[in-house]
């Protein structure tokens, strides 16, 4: 099953939080749904600022399984972590948590989540409520990355250490091996270096000119060699370079803003463009109180 032919898209102009909710069936082919779990997910992070994965995974996360750990690492390369702690199925003498609500907790600190026992079925809702949502309006452009570090290598290798690759070794095949081989080096290789979410503002500065770029970027190679360093006189360089790269970039602006006041029309126009367009520059910021789903 394709899961984006069954998503239901709807035009909110202020609103910049997918919601996303999910069946899968407990004979279904895990792989399979991982894999296309995985597409929707990088399809909607490049549309929507914020997700909240919620539905039956019909995968119990009371109890450490690998089909736990796999969807909770990818779950994890996009920012989204489990909320649901309190059994959400009680069938006979079986307790499970198979329903759970994934939001970004780095973002989204104040919630609350909560059963609601309805006697319509054997799973009982789950209800979140969450406080002070920041809604960002400021049109940006989304790009991920990923980040290497020691810490990140460190935590790959102890990971790859207490893998057995029992499963690997199982089959006869030579292309099935490697293809089990891959799954299983990805799922860590995600879990170690999960994608982060980056936006870059648009449109570039104007006055923004190439000379400056290198000299900001040379600025920053200055100031890691002054940290470093012990000698006196490369700290003085590097404070000197940064009063001269100051003192550029303010000409390049009044340049720039003379440009567009000698070539203007209507002067008092433009200098309140200008003046409008410097003290708000920062994002618009949409505070919802609280969201109950």
């Amino acid at each position: 099953m394709e899961i984006l032919k069954y998503c239901t898209e709807k035009d909110l102009p202020t609103c910049t939080i997918g919601i996303v909710t999910l069946y899968r069936s407990p004979s279904g082919n895990f792989n399979y749904f991982i894999k296309e779990l995985e597409i929707l997910l990088i399809f909607l992070s490049s549309n929507f600022k914020e997700l909240i994965v919620c539905g039956d995974f019909n995968i119990n996360f009371r109890e450490d399984t690998t089909y736990k750990r796999t969807l909770n690492s990818i779950m994890a390369t996009f920012g989204l972590y489990p909320t649901v702690d309190f059994p959400s199925r009680i069938y006979n003498n079986s307790i499970s948590i198979i329903d759970n609500i994934f939001i970004n907790l780095t973002n989204q600190s104040r919630f609350i989540v909560y059963p609601c026992i309805n006697g319509l079925s054997d799973h009982d809702a789950q209800i979140m409520v969450m406080h002070d949502i920041v809604n960002m309006t400021h049109e940006k452009h989304l790009f991920f990355c990923r980040r290497f570090n020691e810490v990140a290598i460190t935590d790959l290798n102890i990971k790859l250490s207490y893998e057995s690759w029992e499963d690997v070794l199982s089959y006869k095949d030579g292309n099935m091996s490697f293809e089990k081989f891959l799954n299983i080096y990805l799922t860590i290789f995600y879990s170690s270096f999960p994608t982060k979410a980056v936006y870059k503002l648009s449109p570039p500065k104007p006055w923004l000119i190439q000379g400056i770029k290198i000299s900001c970027r040379n600025d920053g190679k200055l100031y890691l060699i002054s940290r470093h360093s012990q000698d006196p006189n490369k700290k003085t360089h590097y404070r000197r370079y940064c009063k001269v790269l100051a003192e550029v970039i303010k000409l390049a602006k009044r340049k720039h803003y003379n440009n567009l006041l000698t070539n203007s029309v209507n002067r008092i126009k433009t200098t309140w463009n200008i003046i409008n367009k410097n003290i708000n520059n920062r994002h618009e910021r949409n505070k919802i109180s609280y969201l109950l789903m």
